[in-house]
């Protein structure tokens, strides 16, 4: 009887022990400042990663149609916009010098022609009267020279025809490819002239394939790792603010494209060419986009808002509630020092627990523009504190708080 009597008196004690703890607990956390701070549930569910970026519309097979020759334009049976065929007339130069010149080829072949047929007939009476010893061989080796040269007489004037017919003919321009006029930049009656090294010569229209359509777009140098060949791409024109076209990678480029080289402001960005894979009419070479690579998919998946996750000294692990409650009082400089050399800034967010702040290590995964993947350290339904920004920036572990659930609303 007098064990068990002591046995009573013990628990009695402890219990009122227990209670006094309680009673000071619950009496200095309602004398502490509570933050108030934005709170959302962890939720369950798809995620994919894109890298935004601008471009520019091509087509993926242009020719720039400029002049071999140089001449006045007399004929430019195209208009801007226009569909043309392969060997449609495009441009007429005016061909008179260049007739005049094939005229002239003509009479020079038939004069070396000539000239070789008189030389062929003096070598042939030559060669009979010296083998019957009738003239000396100085006599019939000079009428063999006299043919030699008459026949490359021959050969440079038909080689001068040639060349005369060429240039006639680069008088009459047609279209290399079936496409579009996508750039006119001659009139009829203005001179075109031809490129030398110091000089592009004259762009006179340009024939776009449009049948294939491509975006070249400045993928920030930050992003380009995560892209590969074949991921898919939403399109967005700035002329079809409605329609979204579907796109697929196909080249990455390997050289960087530097803006402001030298400078602090260097902005560093990489090409990235995407296929269009279903043109709709009215797309133009030169048109503004906005490309959305589809650079990963997760479904299934824990997230939050990106915003939540902040860099912060994980807190003593070996930390007791005890010694959580004792420690409230504290500042977050003497708990900053306190863990200051011992451990580095890790990636976590803070759950709210019984009102008060615990950050809790994260491993994160894949992210879309506002929420992020958690693999490991949060669960479904947990309360997370999303805000605001000023009181993210300066909450630490064991801060209380006063939770403000964000209204529910669809991801």
């Amino acid at each position: 009887m007098a064990k068990s009597k002591k046995k009573k008196i013990i628990i009695g004690v402890l219990g009122v022990v227990v209670l006094a703890v309680l009673v000071v607990y619950v009496v200095k956390s309602n004398r502490v400042e509570r933050k108030s701070v934005k709170v959302e549930e962890a939720k369950k569910g798809d995620i994919t990663a894109i890298v935004t970026a601008t471009g520019h519309v091509e087509a993926k097979k242009e020719v720039k149609v400029s002049a071999d020759v140089m001449g006045r334009i007399i004929k430019l049976p195209v208009v801007e916009g226009q569909k043309v065929k392969a060997g449609d007339l495009l441009v007429q130069i005016d061909p008179a010098t260049y007739e005049a010149d094939v005229a002239r080829a003509e009479a020079s072949l038939t004069s070396a022609k000539a000239l070789l047929n008189k030389a062929q007939l003096a070598y042939n009476r030559n060669k009979g009267l010296y083998e019957k010893k009738l003239i000396s061989k100085e006599e019939f080796d000079l009428s063999y020279s006299d043919l030699l040269s008459a026949q490359g007489q021959v050969a440079q004037a038909e080689a001068s025809l040639r060349q005369a017919k060429d240039q006639l003919s680069k008088t009459t321009i047609r279209s290399p490819i079936d496409g579009i006029i996508t750039v006119l930049n001659s009139e009829e009656g203005e001179n075109v002239v031809i490129g030398t090294m110091n000089n592009p010569g004259t762009i006179i229209m340009t024939v776009s394939d449009l049948s294939q359509i491509e975006i070249k777009a400045d993928v920030d140098e930050t992003d380009i790792a995560s892209i590969k060949l074949g991921e898919r791409v939403n399109i967005k024109l700035d002329a079809f603010p409605d329609t979204t076209i579907e796109g697929v990678v196909t080249e990455i480029g390997n050289s960087a494209k530097g803006m402001g080289l030298g400078s602090q402001d260097q902005v560093v960005n990489f090409l990235v060419t995407i296929q269009i894979l279903k043109p709709i009419d009215g797309i133009r070479p030169g048109m503004t986009a906005t490309v959305d690579i589809i650079t990963a998919e997760h479904k299934g998946v824990v997230y939050i808002p990106i915003q939540a996750v902040v860099m912060r000294i994980p807190p003593e692990d070996s930390t007791s509630e005890g010694d959580a409650k004792s420690n409230i009082d504290k500042t977050s400089a003497e708990k900053n020092l306190k863990t200051k050399g011992k451990k580095e800034a890790v990636e976590g967010v803070f759950v709210v627990r019984d009102g008060v702040a615990k950050f809790v290590s994260v491993k994160t995964g894949i992210a879309d523009q506002q929420n992020i993947e958690i693999k490991k350290g949060v669960s479904v339904g947990d309360s997370i504190i999303i805000g605001s920004f000023k009181i993210l920036r300066s909450l630490n572990d064991g801060d209380f708080v006063k939770p403000i659930k964000k209204p529910k609303n669809k991801k």
